[in-house]
C-alpha cells in the first residue's frame, strides 16, 4: 500500500498564513503592552485597609464652632493655603467601603496644582463621579475646596482640600466618605501640568466660553495664544487654554464658578470621547493618555466603564451640583482664613438623592 503523501502548502498560502499569524501575534503583543501601561497607571496608588472599629481620631468630633460671616468675604478670589502641621502629614490608605448601591460607580477625580505625589500638595479640583449602570446617567457633583468638614485620623476640622494635603488620596477619599457617607473607593488624579498634555493629546476641546471670560484669558493668561470665539461662545481649547479656564476663579462667583467650569470641561471631556467610532478606537485614545493620569482603576474596569459610557445606549447628559448644595451653608470665618460652613446632614441627605435616586 503506498503511503500518502502528505499535502503541502503552496507559496503563496505559506505566505498568507506567515502574514496572518504575524498580525495576530502583534495585536496579541499590542493588547498585552497595552494591559501592562494601563496597569502602570496605578503604580503610585493608595492602598486599602479595613477601616478601624476603635479608632478616637476616625470619629467626628463636634465643630468646635467658626464665626459667621455677616457678609461674603472679599478674598473669594484667592488662593490660600490653610495651616497644616507637619507632624499630621503621612500617606493615609483608603478605608474598605460597602457599596451602598451595586449598580452606582463612585469615582473621586482629583487635580492637583502641582506635580509629583506628595501628599502635601494642593488639591484644586475635587469631583465626585457617579455613574448608574441601571439608569444609564452620569453625575458629577464638585466639593468646594473651602467647605469646613472634619478630618478623621487626624481630630481636626479644616477645609475640604486640607484633607489632599494632610494624607494624600486617600484621606481625600476617607473625608469626604465619612463626613457624607458615601462609598467612594475608587479615582483617577492628575496635576495641572499633566492636564495640558490630556488636552493637547487629544487635539483639544470645545468649550463654551462668556465674552467676559475670552476678553479676561486673552489679555491676561493665554495673551501669546489668544483664544478665538466660536459661534454662540463655543470655543476649541488647547491644553493651556482649558488649564486657564479650569483655574479662573476671578470671572464670577470665586470657587462656585470655577467649579463649574470644572464640570463643563468634564462634560467636554466625555463629549470628545464620543467621537471615537469604536471600541479598538477607543482603547488606542485610553493608552494614549494613560502616563498623565494615575488611578486604582483595574484596566478591565476601564475599559468596560468607559465603553459603557462611550458607546452605551441611552446615557443622559452629565447631571451636575456642588456641596454644599443650595440653602445648606454660610460663609465663616477660622481666625483670618474664609471658610464655608455646611449643615452636614442636609448636604448627605441631598447627595445620597443626587447618587442613589432614579432621576
Amino acid at each position: 500500500m503506498e503511503a500518502k503523501q502528505k499535502k503541502r502548502l503552496s507559496t503563496p498560502k505559506k505566505i498568507l498564513v506567515a502574514v496572518l499569524i504575524a498580525l495576530v501575534l502583534l495585536i496579541v503583543g499590542f493588547g498585552l503592552f497595552t494591559l501592562i501601561k494601563l496597569y502602570s497607571m496605578g503604580r503610585n496608588s493608595a492602598r486599602f485597609v479595613v477601616k478601624p472599629t476603635v479608632d478616637p481620631a476616625a470619629a467626628p468630633t463636634p465643630d468646635p464652632g467658626i464665626t459667621l460671616a455677616t457678609a461674603d468675604p472679599d478674598d473669594l478670589t484667592q488662593d490660600a493655603d490653610p495651616s497644616i502641621d507637619p507632624a499630621l502629614i503621612s500617606a493615609d490608605p483608603i478605608y474598605l467601603t460597602n457599596a451602598i448601591d451595586p449598580d452606582v460607580i463612585n469615582i473621586l477625580v482629583m487635580g492637583e496644582d502641582a506635580a509629583g505625589t506628595s501628599a502635601s500638595g494642593r488639591s484644586d479640583v475635587m469631583l465626585i463621579v457617579s455613574y448608574n449602570q441601571r439608569y444609564k446617567t452620569i453625575k458629577a457633583v464638585s466639593v468646594l475646596r473651602d467647605t469646613w468638614l472634619f478630618i478623621p485620623g487626624r481630630n481636626v476640622w479644616n477645609r475640604a482640600n486640607a484633607a489632599y494635603r494632610f494624607g494624600g488620596i486617600g484621606l481625600a477619599i476617607n473625608t469626604i466618605n465619612e463626613n457624607f457617607g458615601l462609598d467612594i473607593q475608587f479615582y483617577m488624579k492628575t496635576d495641572f501640568n499633566n492636564l495640558v498634555g490630556i488636552v493637547d493629546t487629544l487635539g483639544g476641546l470645545d468649550v463654551t466660553l462668556t465674552s467676559a471670560e475670552i476678553e479676561y484669558y486673552n489679555e491676561n493668561v493665554v495673551r501669546d495664544d489668544p483664544i478665538t470665539p466660536g459661534p454662540n461662545g463655543l470655543c476649541h481649547l488647547n491644553g493651556s487654554q482649558v488649564l486657564a479656564h479650569c483655574r479662573n476663579r476671578t470671572i464670577g462667583n470665586g470657587d462656585w464658578s470655577r467649579t463649574e467650569r470644572q464640570r463643563a470641561v468634564m462634560g467636554a471631556f466625555l463629549a470628545r470621547a464620543r467621537q471615537e467610532k469604536d471600541v479598538a478606537s477607543l482603547t488606542s485614545l485610553m493608552y494614549r493618555l494613560m502616563d498623565y493620569v494615575e488611578t486604582n482603576m483595574s484596566p478591565w474596569m476601564m475599559i468596560s466603564m468607559g465603553t459603557n459610557l462611550v458607546f452605551g445606549s441611552g446615557l443622559s447628559t452629565p447631571m451636575k451640583g456642588t456641596i454644599p448644595c443650595e440653602h445648606s451653608w454660610q460663609y465663616a470665618y477660622e481666625g483670618s482664613m474664609a471658610v464655608i460652613h455646611i449643615d452636614l446632614e442636609m448636604n448627605k441627605e441631598w447627595i445620597h438623592k443626587f447618587f442613589y435616586g432614579a432621576f
